[in-house]
């Protein structure tokens, strides 16, 4: 395998970021094949990409597959531009992919690149995807804090401001470029063909401090009956850990590029050892 930590200047930041790629070049017979697809991995808040790295199966799975990751940084700005910091939506659309392109030539078709994010990260997934149609053939979010309109109801608390007002500003807006219920709305306007997948997964014990359970329901509950082209809402039993979302990225492998991955890794992970069952 190929494992690059890059650091990369950013005229949008103003600042050097850190971007992790990840090539399955060591595999067998991989001499003269290209890349299967390539997933874009956004991390949560208070985190950076080496989570995806130390703390998930994301490699591995990307091994299985033949596929490349880009997982970059975005400190704790929800992949938006901040009204009281860096411009992270502008270095993530529009300067890191002309960088990438240049050194590492990454296939750029639509249907060979794919977003998935986890907590802060499933709603960057679902505001980039949403926004840029064009560059994904699908999008999923794990865990997604997907209705922030629900999280800015308490604007008292000290913890929404310190966490809100570094990207929308005192007034605490939030602009229909940013709601993802109104982009919801915007895509399933679009013919079929120009609509990204959407995949969204939700834990049932997932509650507070955040509400990501009953955000997403409330997401799912609206875009359920949008003519959206292929929507798709899971929830199983779990929490806001990494059990969680290793299992969300391999459904979100098997519903994008390769069917059948996931049920396949949710039995390998389940197979007991001749121990267990000797017993």
């Amino acid at each position: 395998m190929a494992f690059l930590h890059c650091k990369f200047k950013s005229a949008a930041l103003g600042a050097q970021t850190t971007v992790r790629l990840y090539l399955p070049c060591d595999q067998p017979g991989w001499a003269g094949r290209e890349v299967r697809a390539v997933f874009t991995l956004l991390h949560g808040y208070t985190n950076d990409g080496d989570d995806w790295v130390h703390s998930s199966s994301a490699l591995r799975m990307a091994a299985d597959n033949g596929l490349a990751l880009i997982i970059p940084d975005a400190s704790n700005s929800f992949y938006c531009d901040m009204a009281a910091g860096p411009a992270w939506n502008t270095w993530l659309t529009q300067e890191l992919p002309g960088q990438l392109d240049q050194i590492f030539k990454l296939p750029r078709q639509r249907e060979k690149n794919f977003l998935c994010g986890l907590s802060m990260g499933g709603y960057g997934a679902l505001y980039i995807g949403m926004n840029h149609p064009e560059r994904y053939a699908g999008i999923a979010s794990f865990s997604g804090c997907l209705d922030l309109a629900l999280m800015l109801q308490n604007r008292e608390d000290p913890a929404v401001c310190r966490a809100f007002e570094p990207i929308l500003g005192r007034e605490l807006e939030l602009s229909a470029d940013r709601d993802l219920f109104r982009l919801a709305e915007r895509v399933s306007r679009l013919p079929q063909e120009e609509q990204p997948k959407i995949l969204c997964t939700a834990g049932r014990q997932d509650h507070e401090p955040y509400y990501i359970i009953e955000q997403n329901r409330r997401f799912h509950s609206h875009a359920k009956d949008l003519p959206l082209a292929d929507y798709t809402y899971l929830e199983w039993d779990g929490a806001h850990q990494w059990e969680f979302w290793d299992r969300s990225l391999s459904l979100a492998i098997d519903r994008f590029v390769n069917p059948g991955y996931g049920q396949a890794c949710r039995q390998a992970w389940s197979c007991k050892t001749s121990e267990e069952e000797d017993k």
